[in-house]
């Protein structure tokens, strides 16, 4: 049961962020213009994708008015985008890699609080987040600053930083469920009934 339980408190989310995150890093250390490419088609194929099925569902609806109008337009939208990132995949992939690199300088910033979260409870372990939270975001900053610049060096970087967001994800897989428990318990502690005071008179009486 305990073991159950264990496994129930866990973030699976930081394990699949992990796996994905990590295998596009070593794919495009490996293969930067092959994965970019794939991954400029699939944007665009899940974009188009997307606003498709928005227009089915907008169209699917017999009501006609303001929010179908709005439905349509929007659709129609995405659809066009999806289409534009297939066409232009070439110019797509010039400035993906400082669209992704800012994701992850969002993602560690947001893993800062939690290392400084975990601070109060004196742990250990927060300072190798910290460390991979600060390397993610150095990384991810030169990337970006280098947009324009020397094409192998700027995806080297961005595969680096992938790399060490991936191990950031998989640090806080098994972190920060300990982190979220530790302070679940901090404020039940706190906010349990305190114990009724003895009676004087009872005491007395004894």
């Amino acid at each position: 049961m305990g073991l159950v339980k264990k496994i129930k408190e866990i973030n699976w989310g930081y394990l699949w962020l992990a796996l994905l995150i990590g295998g596009a890093g070593i794919l495009i250390l490996a293969y930067p213009n092959k994965t970019l490419d794939v991954v400029a088609i699939t944007i665009g194929v899940v974009t188009l994708l997307l606003g498709a099925v928005q227009a089915i569902r907008v169209l699917s609806d017999k009501k006609r008015g303001f929010r179908f109008a709005i439905g349509i337009i929007a659709a129609s939208i995405t659809v066009i985008a999806g289409i534009l990132c297939l066409i232009l995949r070439e110019k797509i992939k010039e400035f993906l890699p400082s669209l992704v690199c800012l994701f992850l300088i969002i993602d560690s910033s947001f893993k800062l609080q939690t290392v400084v979260r975990a601070r109060q409870f004196k742990s250990k372990a927060c300072w190798a987040l910290l460390v991979l939270s600060i390397v993610t975001i150095a990384l991810s900053f030169v990337a970006i600053e280098m947009e324009g610049g020397d094409a192998e060096k700027i995806l080297v970087l961005f595969g680096l930083s992938l790399v060490a967001d991936a191990l950031g994800n998989l640090f806080s897989f098994f972190f920060v469920g300990s982190v979220e428990k530790a302070e679940r318990e901090k404020i039940l502690a706190e906010n349990a009934p305190e114990p009724p005071a003895e009676n004087p008179e009872q005491t007395t009486e004894q």
